[in-house]
């Protein structure tokens, strides 16, 4: 295969990438590259491809449900679908270094856990660090996953049948875009953003913030001189689904 250009231009050997990655890693690739990151896909904040390559490697598991992307069973049949997406989520775990966990949901909280659990329930929060908390660090929720999966299939759809004179069509709607304003975005997830009483108390304490702010006099700092000192105003929070 001829590849790049000017006086980088050369022919890459693919035969031989074949026989040295194998059969089973180089079905599975597609599907890899679409999931981590590509020109129509979102990638995982700071994950790159090296790590989750050595870890599709390593197990012949996560191979064969790579295999899977681009087969119209996992657009038609919802059970197959669903078996393939668990699969996905325990990968995901494995990524960010969770592997005893096969719920992306789980992960995420267990993530935040190991980094917020105080050792003594007299120890003192530390905000400066929940300040600069990274929620892009966290893997997607599941919900949020589940439509980059979808769309992964779409994507190795149009791949794998690039080379028929007819290939299967089938429409970005359900498969993590939609159509608005004669144009496709993605579909980020679907369902409510924030569990309702999760919602219910934002509203709440920003009413109780603005009823706070109306009268200073009677406003109480409960904070520390030391607590002070530890939170910077230029922080900033990024937070992710």
């Amino acid at each position: 295969m001829l590849t790049d250009t000017g006086n980088n231009l050369r022919y890459v050997d693919l035969t031989k990438i074949h026989a040295e990655l194998g059969q089973s890693i180089c079905q599975s690739l597609p599907g890899f590259h679409a999931i981590i990151g590509c020109d129509f896909n979102p990638a995982f904040f700071r994950k790159g491809k090296l790590k989750p390559y050595k870890t599709i490697k390593k197990y012949p598991e996560y191979q064969e449900a790579f295999k899977n992307f681009g087969n119209s069973e996992l657009i038609e049949n919802l059970y197959h679908q669903q078996n393939i997406f668990n699969i996905i989520q325990r990968f995901i775990c494995n990524v960010y270094n969770v592997p005893n966990v096969i719920d992306v949901d789980a992960a995420r909280l267990q993530i935040f856990i190991d980094s917020y659990t105080v050792s003594d329930v007299n120890e003192a929060f530390d905000r400066k660090k929940s300040r600069n908390f990274d929620a892009s660090n966290l893997p997607p929720c599941k919900s949020e996953l589940l439509q980059q999966f979808l769309r992964v299939n779409y994507i190795c759809t149009i791949w794998n049948n690039a080379h028929l004179k007819n290939p299967p069509t089938y429409q970005p709607d359900n498969n993590g875009w939609v159509l608005k304003d004669d144009k496709y975005h993605f579909k980020w997830f679907e369902g409510d953003q924030l569990p309702s009483y999760v919602s219910d108390s934002l509203k709440t304490q920003s009413e109780t913030d603005e009823e706070g702010d109306i009268d200073n006099d009677h406003a109480i700092d409960w904070s520390s001189d030391d607590d002070n000192e530890n939170i910077d105003d230029n922080d900033e929070i990024y937070m992710n689904n």
